[in-house]
């Protein structure tokens, strides 16, 4: 006749159970009393305030682990989003630059620019200020490089957009700032580029009339050649000569 099989009454899990020796059936099966025990006497002397504090403190140490972790996450989440919406915006000015009529290549970009990242406004200022002068709009191509010297300083890209900012002032017939800005702009010229400015002001000068202020620019473009070009200094010589008139 087959044996029946002994049914053992059921230990709930929050008692020890007593075949178990002490172990935690929930941390598979390791003895906690035992564990601790064994890992204390293993500790050194020395070690053991360091121990005991990390035993008081394993609640605020976890929870100090678990926020460093979200704290991570969620920096690599914004990361991630800034790519993205970065991204977007590079597609949608390419979407705006492949207009190919000027004035509503104009519209787009200032449409554009009102919620464009920092990284892309002065690509945009730029290509607005090339698309306006293609509309002879010279006013609005010297606001936009005005807008991309403002945000450069003097890097050699701002150096570059207060100078094209004169030249189209020149082209809009506004001589006397245009003559402003090449003088402000010789101080900050490399020294390769200090003749050019100070030709740039005296042809602003002498398009606004002001035949003293040209003479003055002139000589100034004149004195700041180097010796070996006798050919600009010549044609500077004959412009002043014909002012003095």
């Amino acid at each position: 006749m087959p044996q029946r099989p002994t049914i053992r009454k059921p230990v709930p899990l929050t008692s020890p159970d007593p075949a178990q020796n002490g172990a935690d059936p929930i941390m598979g099966g390791v003895n906690l009393p035992k564990f601790s025990a064994d890992m204390q006497a293993e500790i050194s002397p020395e070690a053991a305030p360091l121990w005991n504090f990390v035993l008081r403190n394993a609640k605020r140490i976890t929870a100090a682990v678990v926020a460093c972790v979200v704290l991570i996450l969620a920096v690599a989440g914004w990361q991630w989003y800034a790519e993205t919406q970065l991204e977007k915006s590079r597609s949608a000015l390419g979407q705006a630059l492949s207009i190919q009529d000027p004035a509503r290549r104009v519209t787009a970009l200032e449409s554009y620019v009102k919620d464009a990242p920092s990284e892309l406004i002065v690509a945009a200022e730029l290509e607005i200020a090339a698309a306006s002068v293609a509309v002879q709009n010279y006013d609005r191509a010297a606001e936009a490089y005005a807008s991309v010297a403002a945000r450069e300083g003097d890097s050699p890209l701002g150096f570059t957009a207060r100078m094209n900012r004169a030249q189209v002032l020149m082209q809009g017939g506004k001589y006397a700032e245009a003559r402003s800005e090449f003088q402000a702009l010789v101080s900050k010229a490399p020294a390769q580029l200090a003749s050019v400015m100070n030709q740039q002001a005296a042809e602003a000068a002498e398009a606004a009339g002001d035949k003293a202020g040209a003479i003055a620019a002139y000589e100034a473009a004149m004195n700041a050649l180097p010796p070996t070009d006798s050919e600009t200094a010549q044609f500077f010589r004959a412009r002043i000569a014909q002012l003095k008139k």
